[in-house]
């Protein structure tokens, strides 16, 4: 009896030996929803480790929101180091970029300056835009950590403030006004919609960064030449695939896409913030995230590239890469055309973007020609076509790249960077440091990839935790400061009446049609000299109300058919076995997140990256 019962637990330990050591062989799969370069970047990393992945992606192309540019302008390794290293990783060659490209221009009421010209042309407004630069690095300086911008009550007290409110404080003649607003909205968004501290804090991040370091070569094609080098490396990407519900249990996660299911051990989920409210998850997201997925601000642009037979500006000035019009045109953006001639690339930010939302493509392109021709004659008999991307209606997007509106980093800060359950996610807005950037979208790839991994190997990660001060503390904050450092984050010695600037607590966010009414018309407004030195703020945005958690309900039933597969992909990825690809760890940025606190004190005028490399996003 006893010989027997020794025979049976013998048996019993060699096969749950034997099974531990199959799990243990198991090849892991992985399915990311989204083809941006953060899926991309995702997908890649993790076949590199030996996973099966299978890519899904809702559009017919790659690439996500990768501009118009085709010849894009990027940064040095230290502006853009994890970019760089996949550009060397995939013998992508770039071109050194023209020192004229390297320092931006203006194009006022018609003519064009360099800052050169500015400072002896129109030196008050060469001044106020000093001014203006000194009192945000002086603001960026006073963030210690860009990783807990809302560190102290002052702080936090600055995520309660718009960054139109902050600028009307500085008291700007009008064109350096007109100037600072086109760059902020072209940058993030309107300045109403912006919050200081997220404003603070992405000019903290790049303190010490040039404008030379941001502009310092050019890549033949943009980046959708990155995203075809990524998308030749995948083995299973299956596009024209949206993802209708995702449903996770405690051995892996299910994918419906239409009347076809995948499954998979873990998901990469690198897809917009408006995209993802649009999928079913069960179980569902919690209160914060399901406020997170409503509220969080967009900023809005649209991207419009003129094409012309040559480059008809060049006989009165010889226009920079990346231009501020102080005449509603836009964020210009000059680039040598692949197959001769040149390129405009304009992008109409901000409310101008959102005003346009009814316009169609060539109704919105003559409106820019005829501003255009009117600089330059030869404009209109130049012209040879068009193309237009409209971030700001697209359903999937929302607008074009995250910008934190006012009260929103003190509820939604780094939400997003940790896993839920058996999903991590990617995507421009995951990244701390670089949202709204191609750098942060291939960065925030890297880590949802390394989380899959900690996830497989065990790694439990805590809920997100909420580390905002408390408002109270923030209103005490703001009395214990009167004449210091807010009289000083706001003007300084222009107001030395000592009194603190004073939070609203509750007002209502202003609606579009209410904004137009405050407006001396739409053209003026669009394309005339509009901007006022000292604008009308826009109450700060009510505080959302917490919403209740929702109870997931079933998932549909499926109703459509089979996705067209791109490359080779079985209708059930798990199902099917794959050998392990071979390994490659994942590239390091170069700059490690914490390394952004160590950054010099020197006061130089924060600097934010380049329009054409923000909305490249996964």
């Amino acid at each position: 009896m006893a010989a027997a019962w020794v025979r049976l637990c013998a048996l019993i330990l060699i096969g749950v030996s034997s099974g531990t050591a199959l799990a243990k062989d198991k090849t892991p799969t992985a399915i990311v929803v989204g083809g941006g370069l953060a899926g991309l970047t995702a997908a890649y990393e993790l076949q590199n480790k030996g996973w099966q992945v299978t890519l899904l992606e809702a559009k017919a192309g790659m690439g996500g929101r990768s501009g118009l540019a085709t010849s894009e302008w990027i940064g040095n390794a230290k502006a853009q180091p994890v970019l760089n290293q996949y550009l060397d990783r995939f013998k992508l060659e770039t071109l050194p970029a023209p020192e004229f490209v390297r320092t931006p221009g203006y194009l006022i009421d018609g003519e064009y300056f360099s800052a050169t010209d500015l400072a002896t042309k129109q030196p008050a407004t060469a001044e106020a835009l000093k001014r203006y630069e000194k009192t945000l690095d002086d603001l960026a300086r006073s963030i210690d950590d860009p990783l807990n911008p809302q560190a102290t009550s002052t702080l936090f007290a600055l995520d309660q403030i718009n960054v139109s409110t902050w600028l009307d404080k500085l008291q700007l003649p009008a064109t350096a006004r007109q100037l600072v607003n086109q760059q902020i909205r072209t940058r993030y968004d309107e300045p109403s919609r912006l919050s200081l501290l997220y404003f603070a804090q992405q000019n903290r991040v790049y303190r010490g960064v040039s404008d030379r370091d941001l502009r310092a070569a050019r890549l033949p094609g943009g980046s959708p030449v990155l995203a075809q080098a990524f998308v030749k490396q995948l083995k299973t990407i299956k596009t024209s695939s949206p993802v209708t519900a995702i449903v996770q249990d405690k051995d892996s996660v299910t994918v419906k896409v239409g009347s076809v299911g995948y499954q998979a051990d873990y998901l990469v989920m690198a897809v917009p913030l408006r995209a993802l409210a649009k999928i079913q998850m069960t179980p569902g997201l919690d209160a914060k995230h399901l406020a997170a997925l409503r509220g969080t601000n967009y900023g809005w642009r649209d991207q419009l590239m003129l094409k012309f037979k040559k480059p008809v500006w060049e006989s009165r000035a010889r226009m920079s890469g990346e231009i501020f019009s102080n005449t509603g045109l836009g964020m210009l953006w000059i680039e040598p055309a692949l197959k001769g001639g040149a390129n405009v690339v304009i992008n109409l930010s901000g409310d101008n973007a959102r005003l346009l939302q009814a316009f169609g493509d060539k109704q919105m392109v003559d409106q820019v020609l005829i501003r255009l021709h009117a600089f330059y004659p030869q404009a209109r008999g130049a012209f040879t076509g068009y193309e237009v991307k409209r971030y700001s209606v697209d359903a999937s997007t929302g607008g074009a790249y995250l910008a934190y509106g006012p009260g929103q980093i003190s509820k939604y800060w780094r939400l997003w960077e940790r896993p839920v359950q058996r999903i991590t996610f990617a995507g421009e807005h995951t990244d701390a440091l670089y949202p709204g950037t191609l750098e942060g979208a291939l960065r925030s790839g890297q880590r949802a990839a390394s989380q899959a991994q900690d996830l497989l190997a065990g790694k439990s990660f805590d809920p997100a935790k909420a580390a905002p001060v408390a408002a109270a503390a923030a209103g005490a904050a703001a009395k214990e400061n009167k004449g210091g450092f807010f009289s000083n984050m706001f003007g300084g010695s222009s107001d030395k009446s000592g009194k603190a600037e004073q939070v609203p607590a509750k007002t209502e966010a202003k609606p579009v049609d209410e904004a137009k009414q405050d407006k001396p018309g739409f053209f003026k407004r669009l394309f005339g000299g509009a901007d006022k030195p000292e604008v009308k703020a826009e109450p700060i945005a009510k505080a959302e109300a917490v919403a209740p958690v929702i109870a997931p309900a079933p998932a549909p039933a499926p109703q459509a058919a089979p996705a067209p597969v791109v490359k080779e992909a079985a209708a059930k990825p798990a199902a099917s076995k794959a050998a392990p690809a071979k390994h490659a760890p994942a590239h390091k940025p170069a700059q490690k997140p914490a390394e952004s606190k160590k950054a010099t004190a020197k006061s130089e005028p924060a600097k934010k990256t380049v329009a054409n490399t923000q909305a490249k996003a996964g």
